[in-house]
């Protein structure tokens, strides 16, 4: 950390002093702000000048050491707020919350995550945030970002979402002082990860406008897949995996079975379009496995736009526990995240029809034999898929 409590109570940072002034404070004492536990100058050559603990202790916030990318990132994100006049309270201790942001700038709590994190300690903190009226910006640090080569659980749960760039994360490089948003982050079946990208300068950007750009961008940003590829990789895998008898899988094939399918002779919609379903925990087959049924039981029916989107909604809600929990994101974003995407998928693969109404359902055939889906793969072999954000939404 880079701010302590003096003797007397106040408060002491080492932004902005010489080594050799702070050298000169090292002989005074010196507290945590949180947990008044005894802490001491480090002013060595590798790291920024910073406070440690004395002694290891259980203070949630400072146990574990901070890194010198965390630390840089915090200096940097402090020059850049005073390069603009911009009130800021760095390290700000807040005794309501039991929680101290990196950065808290109005009602921005900025915090920097350069280090491993339980995703119940991430959902507790931000939901800490919200309920006292903050806004979380979570900015991740290079090394656990890793150019987004892939995702695991805690990256995917600092995701963000906004309409207009779908998901969304942070991520800072304290070396090229530079922030960058990646968006409309996808997954194919491989959890191979696409995303765009826009990369600002710590030295010339507008820190205002970049924390508005995921919900003020008017961007249009589109991304074309061989989808035949993929799907027949995906059907591939799918066939590999039942034969090595694969645990999720089998899980899969477990539900799929006591409701009569099996998971390589599927309506053709189970596969398409090879992109998985951001928000669904493992396989996105288990939610469109529901998704059907509500398809087979309204086989025919006509529904005028907001019924429909209505009672598939209703569908998305009742399959809450197969999403990630997306702290970030409210159920309500996901849901119409969902809904776009099922809802584009089912009348790509004419299980809506448009009608003079509304929309029509068609179930069509609930099984095909593997020489069906094999043909069907050769039928779309060519054809590309083009996903954007914003989503396409056809149901007016």
């Amino acid at each position: 950390m880079l701010s302590a409590y003096s003797n007397e109570k106040e408060i002491v940072t080492l932004l902005h002093r010489s080594r050799k002034e702070i050298q000169q404070l090292k002989e005074q004492p010196f507290f945590c702000p949180i947990c008044g536990s005894p802490v001491q100058i480090k002013n060595g050559k590798v790291k920024i000048p910073h406070f440690s603990h004395t002694y290891q202790n259980a203070c949630e916030s400072t146990s574990k050491g901070e890194t010198q990318e965390h630390l840089a990132l915090k200096k940097m994100f402090v020059a850049w707020c005073e390069r603009e006049g911009r009130n800021y309270e760095l390290e700000k201790y807040l005794p309501s919350l039991n929680q101290r942001p990196d950065l808290l700038i109005g009602k921005r709590a900025v915090e920097i995550q350069c280090s491993p994190l339980s995703v119940s300690r991430l959902i507790e903190r931000n939901n800490v945030y919200q309920d006292h009226e903050y806004q979380p910006i979570w900015i991740c640090g290079k090394k656990l970002v890793n150019g987004l080569k892939s995702l695991n659980e805690l990256i995917k749960h600092l995701c963000n979402y906004s309409q207009n760039l779908g998901f969304y994360l942070w991520s800072a490089d304290w070396q090229t002082k530079e922030v960058t948003l990646y968006f409309h982050i996808e997954e194919d079946w491989k959890k191979r990860v696409y995303a765009a990208c826009r990369t600002w300068s710590a030295d010339t950007a507008s820190l205002t406008e970049i924390f508005k750009f995921p919900t003020e961008a008017l961007i249009y940003h589109q991304r074309k897949y061989q989808l035949g590829q993929l799907i027949s990789d995906y059907y591939t895998e799918l066939n590999r995996k039942l034969i090595k008898k694969e645990g999720q899988l089998r899980v899969v094939q477990g539900v799929l079975y006591n409701n009569h399918l099996h998971v390589l002779q599927l309506p053709y919609w189970f596969y398409y379009p090879g992109i998985h379903l951001f928000c669904c925990r493992g396989s996105d087959l288990l939610l469109k496995e529901r998704i059907w049924k509500w398809v087979q039981f309204f086989d025919q029916n006509v529904f005028r736009p907001k019924e429909l989107e209505s009672s598939l909604k209703s569908q998305i809600a009742k399959s809450a526990e197969l999403f990630y929990e997306f702290p970030a994101i409210p159920f309500a974003q996901l849901q119409d995240y969902c809904f776009a995407q099922l809802f584009n998928q089912l009348v790509d693969c004419h299980h809506l029809i448009r009608t003079t109404t509304g929309w029509k359902v068609n179930a069509g055939k609930s099984v095909q034999s593997m020489v069906e889906v094999n043909k069907w793969l050769k039928r779309i072999k060519n054809r590309r898929l083009n996903s954007a954000t914003p989503y396409r939404s056809m149901i007016l």
